[in-house]
């Protein structure tokens, strides 16, 4: 029994002295004060897109023209994948010819991580309002 109370206080101790106290940056508070607002501004465009009748014309256009974004975003990334699969499929056709580096570019384009890291950094076609 002393064994176990023991094990309990000097665990207890490690778990009080690792936690330091420290409050959320305010970067982290910047961060989910945005994705709220997000969250907020989604939920109010699903609930009027869903109340389509009763909404006013500038409304309705307003909601219309950040669906067209979303769609245009979408369409930029299809389209990026698009041309690394061709990509892709032009080196798999010449595969004998390259060397291993231009091999493994290859299947780099293939990569999701890598293409994600692609997507972020290719200029946007629209702006994004969102």
């Amino acid at each position: 029994m002393k064994k176990l109370f023991l094990l309990l206080a000097v665990g207890s101790l490690l778990m009080a002295g690792c936690h330091n106290g420290s409050k959320p940056s305010s970067d982290t508070e910047q961060t989910d004060s945005a994705t709220v607002a997000m969250q907020e501004k989604f939920q109010k465009d699903r609930e009027d897109w869903n109340n389509w009748e009763n909404l006013t014309d500038e409304r309705k256009a307003e909601l219309l023209d950040e669906q067209k974004l979303v769609y245009e975003k979408q369409k930029a990334i299809k389209e990026a994948r698009e041309a690394r699969k061709a990509k892709f499929e032009a080196a798999m056709e010449n595969w004998d010819n390259l060397s291993l580096d231009e091999r493994k570019a290859a299947f780099d384009l293939m990569n999701p991580r890598a293409a994600k890291k692609e997507d972020a950094a290719a200029p946007e076609k629209t702006p994004d309002t969102k």
